[in-house]
């Protein structure tokens, strides 16, 4: 790692003040033992925290060591190797590179003896697309890698010895975890009463996965579906949809800016019995620009209001109601609006690893 020089005392005396809290100022690591002073094992450790498939993993560094090391305290450098039951291959998944830090400067941390460093992190912007996605299942087993790929002492590093700290440590490119296994989810949720074979039965769902660069012209595809026996007239059309958005800046309920105009015959789509039809959406006409402040996941979940677009005016019966979709779409935005905030990183004794991160 190539780091600013700063007095070591002052900096070992600092972290251990701090509890391994981050100074503004990372100290100096060295990448090569001197001849014929072979370099200790590293010790630190990773572990995941792994609760579910859906919501937030937990990854730890722990130094168990006896002098402190410098380490990159940084989730997006991890990588997930993921092992579904039965699979007959291991799926690797992780962040775009435009997501993913460049170098080891940014977030480096002295991690003292009996320190950790924790951060949380949703598996599926790693694991996003395709068969990924579906390895995040029940009994899969998980491996964690932090760091970058291969293997030597040339930067970037994503652990380091502090410069004149004996005994010295041997830099590590990247650090793996032991495997862990993703819980068995029961499904506990009441059975859906059945409706009458004659009454309207619709169906809405978006894409399961995007991947988007950028806000700009983020398109979202919506489907309806039929499920009913008998044929539907509903006014499906961009008027009618909006989307209720979770993303790093909190929940956002995102609606078409205008009213529905007046009805016209061909604004209403009839929809036989199974039969579906799609819309795609640009996600950016709906929400505020805000909500595209910062990069990272977001949870879209599409419904259709049709309760303000009734076509009786005009002679028509058409379908009165809100359909939301059952599960949301995935959404991984590389960059945000807004320019990205990388705070420090901060590391606490492990004895408090029983509180919440």
């Amino acid at each position: 790692m190539r780091f600013t020089t700063i007095g070591l005392w002052a900096a070992l005396l600092l972290a251990s003040a701090s509890a391994g809290a981050a100074t503004g100022r990372a100290p100096k690591a060295r990448h090569k033992a001197p001849p014929g002073a072979p370099a200790a094992p590293s010790p630190v450790k990773l572990s995941l925290e792994v609760p579910s498939t859906v919501g937030l993993w937990t990854m730890h560094l722990v130094n168990e060591g006896e002098v402190p090391v410098v380490v990159v305290a940084d989730a997006r450098l991890l990588s997930l190797e993921v092992t579904a039951r039965g699979a007959a291959r291991t799926r690797t998944c992780g962040l775009p590179a435009d997501m993913r830090p460049q170098d080891d400067l940014q977030r480096a941390l002295v991690l003292a003896p009996e320190h950790e460093y924790v951060e949380r992190f949703d598996p599926r912007l790693y694991c996003l697309l395709g068969a990924d996605l579906e390895a995040l299942a029940p009994t899969s087993i998980v491996v964690a890698r932090l760091g970058w790929p291969g293997a030597g002492s040339s930067p970037p590093l994503e652990i380091a010895a502090v410069d004149g700290v004996k005994p010295e440590i041997a830099p590590r490119k990247n650090i793996e975890s032991e495997p862990v296994s993703i819980p068995d989810e029961i499904d506990d949720s009441p059975e859906t009463a059945r409706s009458p074979t004659d009454a309207p039965r619709l169906r809405l769902s978006a894409a399961r996965a995007v991947d988007a660069e950028s806000p700009n012209g983020l398109e979202i595809p919506v489907t309806l579906v039929n499920e009913g026996s008998r044929a539907i007239i509903v006014r499906f059309r961009p008027e009618t949809i909006g989307f209720d958005v979770i993303g790093p800046g909190g929940a956002q309920r995102c609606a078409w800016p205008a009213m529905p105009a007046a009805p016209l015959p061909s604004l209403f789509t009839t929809l036989a019995p199974h039969a579906s039809t799609t819309l795609e959406l640009e996600l950016a006409a709906y929400c505020p620009t805000r909500t595209f402040d910062q990069n990272g996941l977001f949870l879209v979940r599409p419904l259709l209001d049709t309760r303000a677009a009734s076509g009786a005016h005009i002679g028509i019966r058409a379908f009165e109601g809100v359909v939301a979709a059952k599960a949301p779409a995935l959404v991984r935005l590389h960059r945000g609006l807004a320019a990205p905030t990388t705070p420090r990183p901060q590391a606490r004794p492990v004895a408090e690893s029983t509180e919440s991160p």
